[in-house]
């Protein structure tokens, strides 16, 4: 035992010595370790800074440059600027005109003089368009130029997508507000237009009465009473057709039909007004080898009854209204369709062809004054054509005449394709205008009709007109009632039924249906819609409902006995 502790005690001082010499090995060993962690945490640090300042200045939609204040001399160019703009930066070092390679003449010489009236002493802005050298697209850019005491901070964004939210943001509310605007002045002038008509009709009845004992003087007036009730339904049809073509509501039927018989339908329609006007009047059918075609016929001839009805209103006596149909093409079963009105008349001013087709618009004050109408026409002529994929072309020179010109493709429909050299021959085929004279000729007179109609007014209205045709008429109040008179009756005990739509307990076409149902000989009586749904989707619901026609409110007692005397004279 002695002799251990005399050997520690000999050795004690380089024992010591060693253990300090590992712990302090140890301990440098660990703060170089940490040290390198945290050196290496710093330089990752800086790394990602770098990076991501160098992304701010490459990869977004700007560059910036430092110029000298008092020598224009470029101290530097970010590096984005040549994938920006399109030039090689050392050119731009060179010469700093090259900058205007990038923009207009114009917009050139307007930043200039922005650059000339800048006092200096705040930030200047200014936005303009710019096209990138070698590029076609053209974009759209700002720059901020901030004064330092030696040097110009100029900073340029490409602002072209911000720019363009805003523009088509602003466009979206100008359309808005144009559009809010023409719908107050579409109830303005609306209101206008049938106020105007309905103030003559109250007044020319008032008239009426105060001259009852003076028959001549009373007819007189109720003429003009009539004349006025009758503008004031075609513009209250007009309106009604502009609502539902804004609204997207409105329908084209797609039938069958023959031009030709709309030629021949034309000619029958305008040629006694032409011809009293002292007008030539001509239509005319060309290159035809198909006849029928698919399409919406009443549109159609809407439309070109609107462009005649200008034409003979605005052209003197002595002139020409001549209607051309022309076959264009057929290309993939469709006929390709040109229709063109031709007048003399007195033209159109050049500056109002633009405006022709807007709704109320009309060449000028004095235009309803002296030739009427509502300014409504031209504008459902354009929608309608539009609907059908069309387009109307217009041509006019003051005091020379009026060229519309309508061009179209329509399917071409399925069967034996009849086309005569004129559509004249048309008039005369197997009997038809024998049939036409009949037709004209016919009377009401000991026809017997069951009228449905539940208003009490119009019931009294249609009967007595109706008796004074000299028909027998018999009247139910509803749908159901018409339905059970119809089952009570001998068969034949009725020759036609005149069926409101909207009835209580049943409605028109219900009671129509019921009617077909019935196990009856006389089950096919012609039965007639007869109501105030005037849109072509309830009339070809009348139709499906196994009506033989649909006349509309109010009712013309002239096409009620047509359509009579058709169904009865097959």
């Amino acid at each position: 035992m002695d002799m251990i502790l005399n050997y520690i005690d000999q050795h004690m001082e380089p024992l010591c010595l060693l253990f300090c010499s590992i712990v302090f090995a140890a301990v440098c060993l660990l703060l170089y370790l940490r040290e390198r962690s945290r050196a290496a945490q710093t330089e990752a640090l800086v790394l990602g800074e770098r990076g991501f300042y160098r992304s701010f200045a490459v990869n977004r939609q700007d560059f910036f440059m430092l110029v000298g204040r008092s020598d224009l001399h470029i101290h530097y160019i970010s590096p984005n600027f040549e994938a920006l703009t399109g030039l090689d930066t050392e050119r731009v070092y060179a010469d700093l005109e090259v900058l205007r390679s990038l923009v207009e003449p114009k917009t050139a010489r307007n930043v200039l003089k922005e650059l000339k009236a800048w006092d200096q002493t705040r930030e200047l802005k200014l936005e303009f368009g710019y096209k990138a050298y070698g590029r076609k697209r053209e974009r759209h850019g700002c720059v901020s130029i901030e004064p330092d005491k030696d040097r110009y901070l100029v900073v340029f964004n490409d602002n072209t997508e911000d720019y363009e939210i805003r523009s088509s943001m602003k466009r979206e509310l100008e359309h808005a507000y144009q559009e809010s605007q023409a719908k107050t002045d579409f109830l303005s002038k609306m209101s206008h237009e049938i106020r105007t008509p309905m103030n003559g009709v109250l007044g020319m009845l008032s008239l009426a009465k105060a001259h009852v004992r003076d028959p001549k003087q009373t007819e007189y007036y109720l003429d003009r009473a009539e004349s006025l009730s009758q503008f004031l339904l075609t513009l209250i049809n007009d309106i009604l057709d502009m609502s539902r073509i804004e609204s997207g509501k409105m329908e084209l039927e797609a039938v069958p039909f023959d031009l030709f018989e709309v030629a021949e339908k034309l000619d029958s329609m305008f040629r006694n007004t032409t011809e009293a006007k002292n007008l030539f009047w001509d239509v005319q059918m060309q290159d035809f080898d198909v006849s029928r075609v698919v399409g919406d016929e009443l549109r159609l001839t809407q439309v070109i009854i609107n462009f005649i009805s200008n034409a003979v209103k605005f052209t003197p006596a002595g002139g020409s209204v001549i209607v051309t149909f022309r076959q264009m093409h057929k290309i993939e079963g469709k006929l390709h369709l040109m229709i063109r009105v031709r007048d003399t008349g007195k033209g159109i001013k050049a500056d109002f062809l633009s405006k022709i087709f807007r709704p109320f618009e009309q060449e000028d004050a004095s235009t309803a004054h002296h030739y009427g109408g509502s300014g409504l026409g031209m504008a459902i002529a354009d929608n309608i054509v539009k609907l059908m994929n069309g387009e109307i072309i217009v041509e006019s020179e003051e005091g020379k005449g009026t060229e519309f010109v309508v061009y179209i493709s329509l399917p071409i429909a399925e069967g034996e394709q009849r086309v005569p050299d004129s559509w004249k021959e048309m008039k005369d085929t197997a009997g038809e205008e024998d049939r036409k004279k009949a037709i004209e000729e016919f009377t009401l007179e000991g026809v017997r009709l069951l009228l449905a109609e539940d208003n009490d007014v119009n019931a009294e209205i249609a009967m007595e007109i109706l008796e004074m045709e000299g028909a027998v008429t018999e009247r139910a109040c509803d749908g159901l009632e018409a339905v059970r008179m119809f089952e009570e009756s001998p068969e034949n005990g009725y020759d036609a039924i005149l069926m409101d739509i909207q009835m209580p307990n049943m409605t028109g076409w219900e009671a129509a249906a019921e009617i077909r149902k019935l196990q009856r000989p006389d089950a096919d009586i012609p039965i007639f819609a007869m109501s105030a749904n005037a849109f072509v989707e309830d009339k070809r619901h009348s139709m499906e409902m196994g009506m033989n026609g649909h006349i509309t409110k109010p009712v013309d007692y002239d096409e009620v006995r047509r359509l009579v005397g058709e169904a009865l004279l097959k």
